[in-house]
This record gives C-alpha cells, structure tokens and sequence, in this order.
C-alpha cells in the first residue's frame, strides 16, 4: 500500500474460491434446508391432529356456562363517612362495632 494514495484502505481484493468450497457450502445449505424442512413438517404432522381432536372433545364435552336461575345477584348497601368521634367509639366498643383489633389493640 503506498502512503500517497488516498485510496488505499478502501480497495478491497477478490480471492478465488475454489469449486469444492462451493460445493461444501451449497451441500451445507440445502443439509440444514432439508433439515429444518422435516422438523417443520414433522411438527405440522403431530401437532395439527392434537390440535383438531383437543378442539373437538372440547366442543363436545366441554362445561357450559351455568346460569344463575334468579338472574344476576345485587347487593345493595348504604354507606357512610364517620366523623373522627365515631370512629374512635367504634374503636372503644362504645358503639356496638366490631373491632378487628380486639381488645389489645392489634388486629387478629
């Protein structure tokens, strides 16, 4: 490479492949195509059956959705914000509530 030439780094050289480097890569290609072609079919082949009878036993004898008889179930309650004062009587037992905590104070 000569120093002067701008070039020089930029060329590049062609090399002469022999034929059987061309034949070992094509047979390399079209092992590995066949290969990868059986192992595709093979999985087409085993899966695709499994595949339509699980469907069909589902079909057949898969659980149905059971329907409430009485429709849908509503629970219906009224809410309410307590003041700190009621809160803390609920706390103390004073007002009847139940208390998670219990008497030592630290929930069950």
């Amino acid at each position: 490479m000569n120093a002067n030439d701008p070039f020089g780094q930029m060329r590049f050289t062609v090399q002469r492949v022999s034929w059987w480097q061309v034949a070992i890569v094509v047979a390399v290609a079209l092992a590995v195509g066949t290969a990868l072609a059986l192992v595709a079919a093979s999985v087409f082949i085993v899966v695709a059956p499994v595949l339509l009878i699980a469907g069909l036993a589902y079909k057949l004898f898969g659980s149905k959705p059971r329907r409430a008889e009485g429709g849908p179930t509503v629970i219906d309650a009224e809410y309410r914000v307590l003041s700190p004062e009621e809160a803390a009587r609920d706390r103390d037992g004073r007002n009847g509530g139940y208390d998670p905590r219990g008497p030592s104070g630290r929930l069950r």
